[in-house]
């Protein structure tokens, strides 16, 4: 026939299997990391004062009270006794990772490289979720909401009238949220309707024109349970992070391999409890 072409066996896939080959993409899909927002909104302006040391005391100072002048009388000098706030260095954590010799001439990437922006990452997602469960701890009283219900636009309201009842200074105050909760949010008329354009800059930039809104999958909770949003000022949680994350990098010979590590250690502690709300929401 005029379409025979002779022979009807070919090398094909199945019979020249053994010299396929196999490639691995310079490119690989690295887990997406979390929006750590809490480790960048705290007051940290003591970290200078305790380079050395473990424990740093914070001294409370009150107002002097008034007292009404009587006519040919002594005055009376307050007696006052004062608390204290301490941050203690207490959380020590490391990230490290080792490659044996054996395996870099079998890989094709750069193996190391790879995981060395992790090394920094995992610590500061520790960091990060410290600071964030300081929200639920027991020490800030103010709360509004539910726990696995969408705030209110009233929750709102009352959230910054606790503030402003302890005469928090505008500057310096935040939102921070779940995913979910900004979900809720924006299911709002304050947030989506042009008529309350003025309560807000973008669909969900900030608030009132004082508080910026974050939002970050590293709130406490779940999207069953509910999450620990936050309205706060700076100042209501101290911080201080005394070995900041460093890629330490050496060549074991005892193991013949490249070994790679990173350290840190901090402290906290929720200096001003009135300066925080807690918004049990979504």
């Amino acid at each position: 026939m005029a379409g025979d072409l002779g022979a009807t066996e070919f090398i094909d896939i199945t019979s020249a299997d053994v010299f396929l080959e196999e490639k691995w993409s310079q490119q690989s899909t690295v887990e997406k990391e979390k929006n750590l927002v809490f480790g960048t909104n705290v007051d940290r302006t003591f970290e200078a004062e305790l380079k050395k040391g473990q424990i740093l005391h914070i001294g409370n100072i009150t107002q002097p009270t008034a007292r009404a002048k009587t006519e040919n009388t002594a005055i009376t000098f307050e007696t006052v006794t004062e608390s204290e706030k301490t941050i203690t260095i207490n959380n020590f954590y490391y990230t490290a990772i080792a490659l044996e010799d054996v395996v870099s001439p079998m890989v094709s990437i750069n193996l190391l490289d790879k995981y060395i922006p992790g090394l920094s990452y995992g610590l500061g997602l520790q960091e990060d979720s410290d600071l964030a469960a300081l929200i639920d701890d027991g020490t800030i009283t103010q709360t509004v909401g539910t726990l696995g219900s969408g705030l209110t636009h009233e929750n709102l309201l009352r959230s910054d009238q606790y503030l402003n009842d302890a005469n928090v200074p505008p500057e310096d105050r935040m939102i921070i949220i779940s995913p979910a909760e900004k979900a809720n949010l924006l299911s709002l008329d304050q947030f989506v309707h042009k008529d309350y354009s003025d309560l807000r800059m973008g669909l969900l930039g900030s608030w009132l024109g004082t508080y910026p809104i974050f939002v970050t999958t590293n709130t406490d909770g779940t999207n069953a349970a509910g999450h620990d949003n936050v309205m706060m000022h700076r100042q209501a949680i101290a911080h201080i992070a005394q070995i900041k994350p460093m890629v330490k990098a050496f060549w074991d010979i005892n193991f013949f391999a490249a070994k790679m590590a990173s350290l840190t250690t901090y402290g906290n502690v929720i200096r001003r409890p009135d300066h925080a709300v807690w918004m049990k929401g979504a």
